[in-house]
């Protein structure tokens, strides 16, 4: 037996219901499931296609109707038969993972351009901190010549005291 899941609503996706729905079908057994998020007149729509014996079905259709994950926000749960080939549970299985991998590159790129920005920073800073040591070196020599100077005046300022005792 082979049923159609037509779930709408305000929040149906990225609050992981097709991953929901597919855990439920494994657990029945069912042997070939497929499901895949869509848009309609601005609503966001999940397709669930589901095989399994009937009574396999039946559990399906009843937990689709009474559950939800958390945060999803339902308005409609609707079965209708389907024809046509459903995907095998592992070959969704394969499907799913390559979608939420695909999902994570975008995020790892926004990433590695952060990454990038933030070492470009990090070398101005350790440009800036180099001049400053730099200039700190320079400020350096020029107390010990400042220094220098002074024990030399101050060397002459003993020896006049001394011979004009």
């Amino acid at each position: 037996m082979k049923v159609q899941a037509r779930i709408t609503g305000g929040k149906i996706h990225e609050v992981r219901y097709r991953f929901f729905l597919f855990s439920k079908a494994m657990e029945l057994g069912c042997e070939r499931f497929f499901a895949r998020n869509q848009f309609e007149d601005g609503r966001q729509i999940l397709v669930a296609l589901t095989e399994g014996e009937e009574f396999q079905i039946e559990e399906f259709k009843r937990f689709a109707k009474t559950s939800r994950p958390e945060g999803a926000e339902v308005e409609t749960v609707a079965f209708e038969e389907c024809q046509g080939p459903v995907m095998s549970v592992d070959g969704f299985l394969h499907f799913f993972t390559a979608d939420q991998l695909n999902k994570g590159i975008p995020a790892l790129l926004r990433i590695d351009r952060k990454q990038d920005k933030m070492l470009d920073k990090q070398d101005s800073m350790l440009e800036k901190l180099d001049t400053m040591i730099d200039k700190q070196g320079n400020m350096l020599e020029k107390q010990d010549e400042m220094i220098e100077a002074l024990e030399v005046t101050r060397s002459d300022l003993i020896r006049e005291i001394r011979t004009s005792r």
